[in-house]
This record gives C-alpha cells, structure tokens and sequence, in this order.
C-alpha cells in the first residue's frame, strides 16, 4: 500500500467537512436547517469518490467497480461529520474545566 492510497479517504474526509462548515456558516445559516449537512457532505463524499475512482482508481484502494468508489466516498463524507462532533465535544469539555 503506496502513502497515496492511504492518503485519499482522509482527504475526502477533511474536504467534506470544510465543505459542511462552508455550508453551515454560508448557506444554512439556521440551525434548524444543519439536519441537512450530513445529507450534503454525504453525497459530495460520494461524487468526490466516483471521481477519484475515474482519474486514478488505485487510490482508493484498487477499488474495481464505480459503486464501491462512490461508497466508500459516501462513508468518508458521513465520516466528517463524526469529526465535527468530535471536535464539539472536546471543545465543550474544555469550556466546562475552566468555569469549575
């Protein structure tokens, strides 16, 4: 396994969620409108897969058929919204220690 292989889920990963923050801050700017980023972030992980499997299937692991590309797309967009959560909550956790 070659680094880029390695390289190209974290960087659908990483995308998604600079994509779902850009559509927080820009678009959807009411909060009962964020159901929608994982839909979105999902979807563009999935044409973002599809595409790396048509320029150079090899990085996402020798994958052999288009669908497979767009799961594993589909998987690391939803991905970057665990991330974000994670990160939530870690600042969140942050914030409590210093008002105690």
């Amino acid at each position: 396994m070659t680094m880029m292989e390695m390289m190209s889920i974290p960087v659908i990963t990483i995308v998604c969620y600079l994509i779902g923050e850009f559509f927080k801050l820009v678009i959807l700017r009411k909060k009962k409108r964020y159901k929608y980023i994982p839909v979105i972030v999902g979807g563009i992980g999935g044409a973002l897969g599809l595409i790396i499997y048509f320029i150079s299937p090899e990085l996402l692991f020798n994958t052999t058929n288009p669908f497979m590309a767009i799961a594993i797309g589909i998987v690391s967009g939803l991905a970057s919204t665990g991330g974000n959560e994670l990160i939530k909550q870690i600042l969140k956790k942050g914030k409590d220690k210093d008002v105690s």
